[in-house]
């Protein structure tokens, strides 16, 4: 009997018992995570919803490693490889350098990670500048000489050039105008998908995390996992923008508002 080969998303990342607390000792008065369970495999996108405060910057912050956990234990797929940039942290606000040029920002790969031949990274530049929808001519240019949407861009581009298996994206895409915002939410969605990345996003959109997601995860203010969705909207290609269009898109969004509700009332 034979059976199709059909390969298993690997996990890129797993997060088991979690805690972390503000304060020195184990009171439960400054725990802000606790008792935490995640995991996150290749090509998938996870979307955290919550109140403002119960912890989702938080918990971005210690997968990246910039917090150190009070208990708990949190595996990135192959982060001992240290030559490689296995998380890519993107933010509201981009995290590029001012006093560089665009091509200085997106090429700090090249002068960071030993093994990396400048060539072989402007060519990778140029094509994620396609991919992107952004012209060539602004790699000599500044980032305050480019609008809002181009600097989120470049800054995911910036992280690409790292290699990361992982992208952790806080409300990445909250401060541009809606269309802005929609192509951006597409664009990064099938690099996700066509790069087999994986991605987890806190947001405060209802409608962004049902259009992104492949699961929203609700979070209480207690620092756990309350409500688990799965976003399943139908057969054929699917897109942030044309997700907002079906059905069950507006199903979804009415279910996770009325649990969200019941979180934030808690």
């Amino acid at each position: 009997m034979s059976s199709a080969n059909t390969a298993q998303p690997k996990p890129v990342l797993d997060v088991v018992g979690l805690a972390y607390g503000y304060g020195s000792g184990s009171a439960s008065s400054d725990t802000v995570i606790r008792d935490l369970q995640l995991s996150v495999k290749e090509g998938e996108i996870v979307c955290i919803l919550g109140a403002s405060g119960c912890g989702k910057s938080t918990l971005l912050n210690l997968i990246a490693g910039l917090l150190q956990p009070r208990s708990g234990k949190i595996d990135v797929a192959d982060a001992s490889h240290a030559s490689h940039g296995r998380i890519g942290y993107i933010f509201q606000q981009d995290a590029l350098l001012p006093w560089r040029t665009v091509e200085a920002n997106v090429m700090m790969a090249a002068e960071l990670m030993p093994g990396v031949a400048r060539d072989e990274a402007r060519k990778l530049v140029l094509q994620y500048l396609q991919t992107f929808n952004l012209n060539e001519s602004i790699l000599k240019l500044h980032p305050a000489s480019l609008s809002g949407g181009m600097r989120q861009r470049v800054s995911i581009i910036q992280s690409l050039m790292f290699n990361p298996k992982l992208f952790l994206l806080d409300e990445p895409f909250s401060a541009l105008d809606f269309f802005t915002k929609l192509k951006l939410e597409s664009e990064f969605y099938q690099l996700v998908k066509e790069k087999n990345k994986a991605a987890i996003m806190v947001t405060h959109d209802i409608e962004e995390s049902v259009a992104m997601a492949d699961r929203v995860l609700l979070m209480s203010q207690n620092g756990t996992f309350t409500k688990e969705f799965v976003i399943d909207l139908g057969d054929g290609p699917r897109s942030p923008e044309s997700a907002r269009g079906t059905a069950r898109f507006a199903e979804y969004y009415r279910d996770i508002w009325a649990e969200l509700k019941a979180v934030i009332a808690q």
